[in-house]
């Protein structure tokens, strides 16, 4: 069986440009943020870069985290 490579999704880029912006502002390394989250730091990596889609919970804790709203993630995304 082939296995088959998808693109990222521009709304999974664009949550991982936030979900990386609030990071900074927040002065996290991503290896505090993956503890965080309980997961690894390659994976706050992949969020960041669009390559892995966020669940959810993880998209609500870190708004918790960051002390915003879950839709702050998809500020200035617009469907074209």
């Amino acid at each position: 069986m082939q296995k088959t490579t998808r693109s990222p999704d521009e709304i999974d880029t664009h949550i991982g440009k936030n979900i990386r912006k609030f990071r900074q502002l927040a002065e996290l390394t991503q290896r505090h943020l993956a503890a965080e989250l309980d997961m690894t730091y390659q994976q706050v990596q992949k969020y960041e870069a669009g390559r892995s889609r966020i669940a959810a919970v993880n998209l609500y804790k870190l708004s918790r985290m960051f002390g915003v709203t879950v839709d702050c993630f998809f500020n200035g995304y617009e469907d074209s």
